[in-house]
């Protein structure tokens, strides 16, 4: 789903932007299980694959699929996840297993968040909020 090609296309086009080979590479090459990568093992993976990307590379377009809402960055781990949700302007809420690591991106309670928004305070869209628990495979095991 978030590797989708029309999909991708739409959303480069809408921020005014080029859905790049090297853009579509490096997004490909991230896992769509709920495992979240970090940059080095990417460029490893990428590398074997016979690409040669530099780490400033990754980097600089994960901060690209970041900024376009297809790409989550965890900084509890400094790894990245495809966004498993289309749904724009709303809060993705990322629950974390501690024990298997497995990340599940959980919708139905970032909807129902409601966020301050006054003249003080306005949040900005499409954040990333981590929480960490066991899943419930974990939990039984």
């Amino acid at each position: 789903m978030a590797t989708d090609k029309t999909h991708l296309q739409a959303k480069c086009e809408a921020a005014h932007k080029t859905l790049t080979p090297q853009r579509l590479t490096v997004l490909k090459a991230l896992p769509d299980n709920g495992q979240p990568m970090g940059a080095y093992a990417l460029q490893e993976q990428l590398n074997a694959d016979g690409h040669a990307f530099n780490i400033s590379t990754i980097y600089r377009v994960l901060d690209f699929w970041v900024s376009l809402g297809v790409v989550h960055k965890l900084n509890s781990s400094s790894s990245y996840l495809l966004c498993q949700d289309r749904h724009d302007h709303h809060i993705h809420v990322l629950q974390t297993c501690t024990d298997c690591h497995q990340v599940v991106e959980a919708c139905d309670t970032s909807t129902a968040m409601v966020l301050p928004n006054d003249d003080n305070f306005t949040p900005v869209s499409n954040q990333t909020i981590e929480i960490q628990g066991r899943c419930r495979a974990c939990q039984e095991a």
